[in-house]
């Protein structure tokens, strides 16, 4: 039987290096994609089993490098693929660089546009593409606007392509964690006082499991990761807008 492989973004921490241990140990392939070479290395040889497995080092705020990772998915047969990478940018929308915003949009929403193109071109029966957003997806974030927007655009999205792809045999599922122990919120910009509390924050290795778990299943097209989280998108619902903006805003 000829082994299945996968292609993870973002691959070389948080829940993207996750997702390559888990899925390295149900004995998948796995392809490494980031910008930073020497962790992805790491990662390599942190991998169970004695699969080969590779890397490919691409900086996916550069629409070219996209291209490469879109030739490759549209080039070489993938079984899964987890569209991880991304970023955030702490600040008020007017005083964040504009630079910096496009480069956000660029790789949580352009990046994932295309290779969700090129993987779902060429797709088989079977296959799967997760797409990680957030559970931001369903709540404004006042000092994180464009952010929490770009995650509800990959969450809109993968729902309609979940759909669409139902009639092929090929699942897409909208994966959304809440507050996750990753390098995330510093490397947003984010301080002690703005971090969320410990009690509400799942391990990279909790959330991964849990999503695993939903894809094999096969049954939703948004699974939203922890029992708090899924209450608080619930509720957050009833609530008049609002409301929800100035209850979101409050915390920052």
């Amino acid at each position: 039987m000829e082994q299945k492989k996968a292609m993870v973004t973002g691959a070389s921490e948080g829940i993207g290096r996750e997702f390559c241990i888990q899925l390295a140990k149900e004995g998948y392939q796995i392809t490494a994609v980031a910008r930073n070479e020497s962790r992805l290395k790491e990662l390599i040889q942190d991998l169970a089993g004695t699969s080969v497995h590779s890397i490919l080092v691409a900086d996916l705020t550069n629409p070219l490098n996209v291209t490469k990772i879109a030739a490759e998915l549209n080039s070489n047969h993938y079984d899964l693929l987890i569209n991880n990478a991304g970023f955030g940018v702490y600040g008020k929308f007017h005083e964040v660089p504009l630079t910096k915003l496009q480069e956000m949009s660029r790789l949580n929403c352009d990046a994932l546009v295309h290779l969700s193109h090129a993987y779902l071109s060429a797709a088989k029966k079977g296959d799967a593409l997760v797409n990680v957003a957030s559970t931001l997806a369903f709540l404004p974030l006042p000092g994180a606007a464009l952010y929490a927007a770009t995650k509800a655009f990959v969450t809109s999205l993968s729902e309609s392509l979940w759909f669409e792809q139902k009639g092929r045999g090929v699942f897409v599922m909208d994966l959304c964690p809440g507050a996750t122990s990753t390098l995330f919120h510093e490397r947003s910009g984010g301080n002690a006082i703005t971090k969320p509390p410990a009690a509400i924050t799942q391990t990279a290795e909790v959330v991964v499991k849990a999503a695993i778990k939903a894809l094999h299943r096969r049954k939703t097209p948004t699974f939203i990761s922890g029992s708090t989280n899924l209450a608080l998108a619930s509720f957050t619902r009833l609530l008049p807008r609002k409301s929800v903006v100035k209850m979101m805003g409050s915390i920052r």
